[in-house]
């Protein structure tokens, strides 16, 4: 009852126009804002449902950007990092819209709506994908379990001997998620290992898609996002998690992610994005390499919105949830009613 309570409640802020007003009321009163960093992945001209990662509707992303437009300042990641060289006083409230991964349906989906509202963005890609058929370890997962014929699969590597339930949809993704998260917790060797275990426990073919069947972006396609508003950062080659990789193996792919975009795009790559993003993904050995790099900025996926305390190579982000009246009240929520980290 409480969420349903909620939902009405955010529901008549929105569709009343009273949260309209108190956004731009508390864009007035104040004079020292937080800025907010949204992060998305991946978009679908329909609704995904079942055994799928999560996409974002593509209608649903066009209100958000709607919304952001008429009511925050929509600046680069650029312009938030000048920001805090210079105190961090963001004199309106600010968004960046940041993109993770380099999924072909950013530039497909997302693109021509940022195009069409004259929104900037920045896209972090995982380099060792762009251009090819490959794509992340998390996507091979989810395929390789939404394609298996398997009723029941046991992981003993993971689970000891108990017995996953794969029979349904519903059922194949609540395993994709205990299995995903148990490994994230490997070392990356052991997951790799893992990975080429599994396909054999759950009795798949190593090539899952048609070749034609390409996932991630290609150079043509950053190429010309970059010649239209769209900034692009590092995000490993890989997609490891960096924190379970030796410590030069993590420095490789951050530095070799960088300097793939720069040569593909003849310019300087001074933003990085942590794959999964947790604290415990990171570490302090690997933020003083990326100032050393010359990385100005570092974007987690921890929760939060960006102040003068905020540490540039930890920088929180939001993570924006549908439909457009709860993204919309959550948006304001963190902009005006949540102290920065």
């Amino acid at each position: 009852m409480g969420e349903m309570l909620k939902n009405v409640f955010m529901l008549i802020m929105y569709y009343s126009g009273v949260l309209g007003l108190m956004v731009y009321g508390m864009s007035k009163i104040r004079n020292n804002h937080h800025a907010g960093i949204l992060f998305y992945h991946r978009f679908s001209e329909h609704p995904v449902d079942g055994c799928e990662l999560p996409h974002l509707d593509i209608e649903e992303f066009r209100k958000q950007m709607r919304h952001v437009r008429k009511w925050y300042n929509v600046i680069t990641m650029d312009e938030l990092v000048d920001r805090l060289a210079k105190g961090g006083r963001f004199s309106s409230p600010s968004i960046v819209i940041t993109i993770d991964d380099g999924y072909l349906n950013n530039y497909t989906e997302a693109y021509p709506v940022l195009k069409k509202l004259s929104i900037p963005a920045m896209i972090y890609l995982s380099t060792g994908f762009i251009g090819t058929e490959d794509s992340t370890w998390v996507d091979d997962l989810m395929d390789m379990i939404k394609v298996s014929k398997k009723k029941t699969i046991k992981v003993p590597e993971l689970l000891s001997d108990e017995p996953l339930d794969i029979s349904t949809s519903g059922r194949k993704m609540q395993v994709f998620e205990t299995i995903f998260n148990r490994m994230l917790s490997l070392k990356h060797e052991k997951k790799l290992a893992l990975m080429k275990k599994l396909r054999d426990i759950l009795c798949v073919e190593e090539s899952l898609r048609d070749v034609s069947d390409r996932r991630m972006l290609n150079w043509n396609e950053v190429i010309e996002m970059k010649q239209n508003n769209i900034d692009f950062g590092a995000h490993t080659i890989s997609h490891p998690t960096l924190s379970k990789m030796e410590l030069e193996q993590a420095r490789r792919e951050i530095y070799k992610s960088k300097e793939e975009i720069e040569n593909r795009l003849g310019c300087n790559v001074s933003h990085f994005a942590i794959p999964n993003g947790k604290k415990e993904d990171f570490s302090e050995e690997l933020k003083g390499y990326c100032k050393e790099i010359g990385l100005k900025t570092v974007a987690s996926t921890e929760p939060g919105v960006v102040s003068a305390q905020s540490d540039p190579y930890f920088l929180r982000r939001i993570n924006p949830p549908p439909p457009i009246h709860v993204f919309a009240c959550k948006l304001a929520r963190n902009m005006f009613f949540h102290r920065a980290k």
